[in-house]
């Protein structure tokens, strides 16, 4: 089996009830053995069958369905955890390793996005009430009577901004 080091950590398989009842069926790993011989081959076509038979078969709301979302939300791929429960299935192992999220990635995740689309569109929603109360201040003050106006007009903006971050930092 392959160790933890720095860059991974271990997960017990116990986390996914299914995934243990599913690896207990012995002749589908003496199956995938004698079709691809083990080792690396093994582990890509394992995954397949883990993701299918297992990942997607989850009860929904259930606490291991809970479990791989979260493992999700983390930036945990489906292709990566597929790989390290096939790799965990193929050592009988008692844990599966994945990769430790990267600091940087909780920059980028939706809350955060979310976040800097409030920022920006509040502060130029400040800046172009400043210049509004110098270049016009009759229009100033119009908008300043009215405060939820201003946030019927900063939220599709918000919106906007907060969606071309996702595809911009997101790629999708």
């Amino acid at each position: 089996m392959t160790q933890p080091t720095p860059e991974l950590m271990s997960r017990p398989c116990g986390d996914i009830p299914e995934f243990l009842r599913f690896v207990q069926q012995d002749y589908r790993k003496q199956a995938l053995l004698e079709q691809t011989g083990g080792g690396d081959a093994f582990v890509e076509a394992a995954g397949r069958v883990v993701r299918k038979n297992v990942l997607q078969a989850l009860p929904y709301a259930s606490p291991s369905s809970r479990y791989v979302q979260e493992l999700r939300r983390n930036g945990i791929a489906d292709e990566v955890l597929d790989r390290a429960l096939a790799r965990a299935w193929l050592d009988a192992s008692d844990e599966f390793l994945l990769p430790r999220p990267r600091k940087r990635d909780r920059f980028y995740g939706t809350v955060a996005l979310l976040g800097y689309s409030i920022v920006i569109v509040v502060a130029g929603l400040i800046s172009m009430v400043m210049y509004l109360r110098h270049a016009h201040p009759d229009w100033a003050e119009m908008l300043l009577a009215v405060p939820p106006l201003l946030a019927i007009c900063g939220l599709p903006i918000v919106l906007v901004l907060f969606l071309a971050l996702r595809k911009l930092v997101h790629g999708g």
